[in-house]
């Protein structure tokens, strides 16, 4: 049976050279390219210039600042009205509302939310990313002052603030002192230290919680005002009045000039209880009650159960956290405290980054290692693997030289971005390594096989190199918070990718060039080499003469004294036989490593060429039933496709362990303060028995019934991950309040990746919209019951739990004719009385203390209390009771009323079970079940939280992802097909991806978490990389085109680029393992991109090698002699 094909298979493939094959191989291309014939002639300008940028590389190493995750701007401006004594009712209507109507017009605005609380308004308003947050500040403020003239007369001047939704402290301390009080400790942190750190670089400020602050409190009898005829207002306004400051002028007087002014700021208590508050008869502030000045707590600190006060340091947005946070601790390390003062490091944050940022250079060097194992495995001899090995450092160093240029900072992101790098760079190294060795092995020399192996596959390296840029650079300037993320990945892969391409022409050609070929040493080699002694002592008599061992004999004079270590000075007469001992050792060890080597290495080819033989024999069969072949991977694809993409959640970031878990108490309204401590301290007790803990930080907020509990975990090695932590924590919390079910604990997990996590557990966030309050409050109670039946549900909370009652006082309209009072003074009494108004301020010592008026707290004992207080009425020139006037009417009321875009909002906390879907893929779930139920679509929605939350950005990636991955695709197209010279070649060379997408998908699934931005960074490289084996494979089969039939063609060159193909595959691949495998700080990110690098770049090798060729095959047939149609048949051999 004839055929044209090899009867062999791989009997065309010669290990060594023969002079015929030799010249038929080289007859198939004899051009040399000039770019690689110049660097290989002017090989000291491609060493200096490789060396110059590598060394550009080392120094912006060094210097870049080191962060957890790329810098997000995002333009967040707050407003901010205080009202003080009014309702969340009075506050949202009066002053949120109109606030909201006015600012949505703004260009740019994203979102609006607000919160209406007791005397506060905050609305926060997001813009687009595109816009500066100062301008944006400008237009919230000229808008604000629009309306402010029908905003209530009582309210004090609304602040407009530029807000960084990232500005969180980065280091919270707490300080205490023995036999000092909390007061003392205050002002010494205030006076003292905190000046001193405000000073160091990066520290934009510093928050202050549980100083105990001092204020002068002016207590008024409501019988002597009575008496008097006063009421209450006039006692704060004849204290504010008579703190005045204003400048009177100045007299010229010859040459003098003398300037005048009042200022009657009060300085002592005496000078406050003789303010005058009625001139005409003189009366004073001490005729109408007593002043006294008292500490008043804000709120109550304790570090692992000791009173503290805390000092949480926020950092700038131009700074990285980890310089700042090294700052931090270097001050305090050299600041000299007070004998008796004390501190601890309470939350650190900088700890879990810098264990991130190691974890990630730690897994950047496993990879190396790694990959220069392949490289050894593949190309046997130790200068020629070196020199392919070498690419990575150098390549690798075009990631920081851009980082640097850009602002970037070393973080997860982007030294992701140089661990992918690692096996990509010296894919080209390997194509162009393994070519020039296939030329030597046919005798030809050295120099000549560097510029015709290098020049024949010049083409094609850069093609897949293009093809790969073509992917990387476009879509790092899609812009928003995703494409924030794409960039510092794309561009710093795309530095390394480019780069690699130069080096590997231009540079690696001249290492092969230049580099002398290392013998092929044996174990027997090694065996001889124990008789080298008498030879390396030659070497050692004679190298220390020479100018290189004079120059390392001056370095170590210098060294020794410099370094005072004499017992060294002993062994200078001895240089010559330590030079020879050295040159002994090295040739015993780098025998040893090429025998070994190449033991491994001629172990590994027989392997390759068995599989190689055995794939070359398969293909026959692939070609001849290509329709097959095609229609199976075409039925994988869709198949893949229409049962699991549905199936895949996409979620934005991986949940991580951030090295932090949160404990929250929630008591109900009203319960005093010592009662909540009470609870509080047996949480800390519990907390400080576990090993996994190393601080507790505690703050407890004074009046308000709330606490929160800061838990800093020792380092995850020694621990479990915080998913199981939480439910474990919120077991052994619950027996405490056996007796207070009314509470609310909440243990909540701090990782990086927020809410929409990927690998499920921790807590999910869901937030409804109505634009009716009275329906969102009937429907929320409802909503959470049902929400309680999923499965997957732990605790089940709303932002609705907790009414208050409140007793609003209703006037009688009736009762206030012809008394001359007006409502308003009726309310402004009542809360001077009740809670007390802020009069001036009092200065004393440097330090400004409030000043304010109320009524003496033992007078007061309720609401009947209130009603007997009496006003005076000017127009009957008598005192009247409150009672008479009107009473108090008890209402229900939320504590505040949240809205987001101009809807009333209320939220449902869930805490998930370890083994719960990802947040998002939660969310859908309970949505799809309240609208079964009749909950939601009638008047009340679900809300994605805003444009920046978890949640929407989740949704917005998988509506790019297709985009996305649609437009790389395009580009890739675009880019071969220039390089082809062809708009048909093209599709051949872009089957693998959709092929890998098969392998990714098919990944993803298995490992579970579903798609996320990591997961769309590996794809979108998955197009290139792909993409790369299939252009080296059709280059090789357009040379033989036209010199043998096609399927000649096809099997010749599959069998000439299965070892390269195997070998940049595995590269790739096994950057993956050290990625999915990692288990230390913020490895969560990197397993992501590995899981999908290892599912796509498998299949799609796998199914390049039979695709390819048959799609080739199947459609070119025609356009060839037509003897390649006898060709494909399948030998009997």
């Amino acid at each position: 049976m004839s055929s044209d094909l090899p009867t062999k298979p791989g009997s065309n493939l010669p290990e060594k050279a023969t002079g015929g094959l030799a010249q038929l191989e080289t007859k198939l291309f004899q051009k040399v390219n000039p770019l690689v014939k110049f660097s290989v002639t002017r090989y000291v300008l491609a060493v200096a210039i490789f060396l110059g940028i590598f060394a550009f590389g080392v120094v912006s190493t060094v210097t870049l600042g080191v962060d957890l995750m790329p810098e997000l701007n995002i333009p967040v401006v707050l407003v901010r009205v205080n009202y003080t004594g009014a309702t969340p009712d009075v506050i949202n209507q009066e002053i949120t509302e109109p606030i909201e109507n006015q600012v949505t017009s703004i260009e740019g605005v994203q979102d609006i939310d607000s919160t209406s609380s007791t005397g506060v308004s905050r609305v926060r308003i997001s813009f687009d990313q595109s816009t500066d947050k100062n301008v944006d500040a400008n237009y919230v403020s000229a808008a604000v002052s629009r309306i402010l003239p029908t905003l209530p007369t009582g309210i004090q001047a609304p602040m407009v603030l530029t807000f960084d939704p990232n500005s969180q402290p980065i280091i919270q301390f707490g300080v205490w002192a023995d036999g000092v009080g909390m007061g003392g400790v205050g002002d010494y942190i205030q006076n003292q230290l905190t000046p001193q750190l405000e000073r160091i670089p990066g520290v934009a400020n510093i928050q202050i919680d549980g100083l105990v602050t001092r204020q002068i409190q002016v207590l008024l009898d409501p019988s002597r005002l009575a008496l008097y005829d006063l009421n209450p207002q006039a006692v704060t306004a004849a204290i504010a009045a008579d703190e005045v400051n204003l400048p009177i002028g100045s007299l010229s007087l010859g040459k003098d000039t003398l300037t005048f002014a009042t200022n009657t700021q009060p300085v002592n208590l005496s000078q406050i209880r003789q303010t005058l508050v009625d001139s005409n008869r003189g009366i004073t502030v001490a005729d109408l009650g007593t002043v006294r000045e008292m500490p008043v707590p804000t709120d109550y600190v304790r570090i692992n159960g000791h009173p503290a006060i805390l000092l949480s340091i926020l950092k700038t947005t131009d700074s990285n956290t980890v310089s700042v946070g090294d700052g931090v601790r270097k001050a305090m390390a050299t600041i000299n405290l007070p004998t008796g003062y004390h501190f601890a490091y309470s939350n650190d944050t900088t700890g879990p980054i810098r264990a991130s940022v190691d974890q990630a250079f730690q897994e950047l060097i496993n990879t190396t290692i790694v990959v220069a194992i392949i490289v050894l495995l593949f190309l046997g001899r130790l200068n020629t693997a070196f020199s392919v090995i070498l690419a990575i450092p150098i390549a690798i160093s075009a990631g920081p030289v851009l980082f640097a240029l850009a602002g970037f900072t070393f973080n997860l992101v982007s030294i992701l971005a140089l661990i992918v790098a690692i096996g990509i760079v010296v894919d080209d190294s390997i194509v162009i390594a393994e070519n020039v060795e296939r030329y030597q092995r046919m005798g030809i020399p050295i120099r000549e096989a560097v510029l015709r192996g290098a020049s024949e596959v010049f083409s094609a390296v850069v093609a897949a190199s293009l093809s790969l840029l073509a992917v990387l650079i476009p879509v790092s300037f899609i812009g928003g918070v995703i494409g924030r993320y794409l960039m510092q990945f794309s561009l710093g892969l795309s530095a390394a990718v480019l780069f690699s391409l130069l080096e590997a022409l231009l540079f690696l050609t001249v290492r092969l060039a230049y580099t002398p070929m290392a013998k092929d040493y044996d174990w027997v080699d090694f065996l001889h080499s124990f008789t080298w002694l008498r030879k390396s002592l030659r070497w050692g008599w004679k190298a220390w003469r020479s100018g290189f061992g004079i120059l390392l004999l001056v370095v170590g004079v210098i060294v020794i004294l410099v370094t005072k270590t004499w017992l060294a000075a002993v062994l200078i007469p001895f240089y010559p036989l330590i030079l020879a001992l050295i040159h002994y050792l090295v040739y015993i060890l780098l025998t040893l490593a090429q025998a070994l080597t190449m033991t491994l290495h001629n172990a590994t080819e027989a392997i390759v060429s068995w599989v190689r033989d055995r794939y070359v024999h398969g293909l026959k069969g692939v070609l001849k039933f290509n329709g097959l072949v095609l229609l199976g991977a075409l039925a994988l694809f869709v198949g893949t496709v229409v049962f699991l993409v549905p199936k895949i959640p996409f979620n934005f970031q991986p949940a991580s362990d951030g090295g932090l878990m949160y404990v929250s108490l929630h008591m109900p309204p009203g319960t005093s303060d010592d009662i909540e401590n009470e609870y509080v301290g047996k949480i800390e007790q519990v907390l400080l028995k576990k090993k996994e803990v190393k601080t507790v930080q505690t703050l407890i907020y004074a009046g308000q019934a709330d606490a929160d509990l800061t838990v800093q975990l020792v380092s995850i090695q020694q621990r479990k991950n915080v998913f199981e932590l939480a439910p474990e924590w919120r077991k052994d919390l619950e027996p405490i309040f056996a007796k207070q079910p009314s509470a609310r604990l909440f243990v909540n997990t701090a990782r990086y990746g927020g809410n929409a996590g990927g690998f499920g557990g921790g807590t999910a966030e869901i937030t409804f919209t109505s634009a009716d309050f009275g329906l969102l409050k009937k429907t929320i109670p409802l909503i959470r019951k049902e929400v309680e039946k999923n499965p997957y549900a732990v605790d089940v909370t709303t932002s609705l739990d907790y009414m208050t009652f409140q007793r609003n006082f209703m006037p009688n309209q009736t009762a206030l004719k012809g008394t001359g009072i007006t409502t308003q003074q009726i309310a402004l009494a009542l809360e001077t009385y009740a809670t007390g108004i802020q009069a001036s301020n009092l200065v004393k010592g440097g330090l400004s203390y409030p000043v304010y008026v109320m009524a003496n707290p033992i007078l007061l004992h309720g609401a009947q209390s209130l009603l007997d207080l009496q006003v005076y009425s000017p127009t009957l020139q008598t005192n009247l009771s409150m009672r008479q006037l009107g009473s108090f009417v008890l209402t229900e009321s939320p504590l505040s009323i949240t809205r987001h875009d101009r809807q009333y909002s209320a939220t449902v906390d869930i805490d998930l079970k370890p083994n719960a879907p990802p947040a998002l893929a939660f969310q859908n779930m309970v949505q799809a079940d309240l609208i079964k139920a009749g909950l939601v679509g009638q008047g009340v929605d679900v809300s994605n939280g805003g444009a920046f939350s978890p949640q929407a950005l989740a949704a917005q990636l998988g509506t790019l992802l297709p985009m996305i991955f649609g437009l790389a695709l395009f580009l890739v197209y675009l880019v071969m097909a220039s390089q082809f010279n062809s708009w048909k070649y093209p599709i051949y060379l872009l089957m693998p991806v959709p092929l890998a997408l098969i392998g990714a998908l098919i990944a993803v699934y298995l490992f579970g978490g579903g798609m996320d931005l990591f997961a769309m960074l590996g794809l979108l490289m998955l197009i290139g990389l792909s993409a790369k084996n299939a252009i080296i494979y059709l280059e090789f089969v357009m040379e033989r085109i036209g010199k043998m039939p096609l399927a000649q063609a096809l099997i010749e060159a599959a069998g000439l680029r299965f070892r390269p193909i195997i070998m940049t595959t595995l590269t790739v691949l096994m950057i993956s393992f050290p990625l999915m495998f990692a288990a230390g700080q913020g490895a969560e990110f990197g397993q992501k991109v590995g899981v999908v690098m290892l599912g796509g770049v498998l299949t799609s090798a796998i199914l390049t090698f039979f695709v390819v060729p048959a799609a080739f095959y199947r459609f070119e047939r025609k356009h060839t002699s037509a003897k390649d149609l006898q060709a494909v048949t399948v030998s009997t051999e």
